[in-house]
């Protein structure tokens, strides 16, 4: 878009004959994509981790945790107890 320069011009208030600058128009803001994506980008890290820590502290994922632990006691007493 070719945007052309506006001429300064003035405007005389009725009545008081005072001198007022013309105020430009504020020129419109296009589409901003590189706002938008980085609003998308973050909706979906947060989803992600989100979606990690509900994963991590799941029943299932507790339990199975626990059980490894349990088996790596019962082995170091195995061993232990094999010597």
């Amino acid at each position: 878009m070719k945007q052309t320069k506006r001429q300064v011009t003035s405007k005389v208030v009725p009545f008081t004959g005072e001198f007022y600058p013309d105020v430009p128009e504020p020129i419109p803001a296009g589409n901003n994509i590189a706002g938008f994506l980085v609003i998308v980008a973050a909706a979906l890290i947060a989803g992600l981790s989100m979606g990690a820590i509900s994963t991590y502290q799941s029943a299932d994922q507790v339990q199975l945790r626990e059980m490894k632990a349990q088996s790596q006691q019962l082995e170091q007493v195995k061993n232990q107890v094999c010597k």
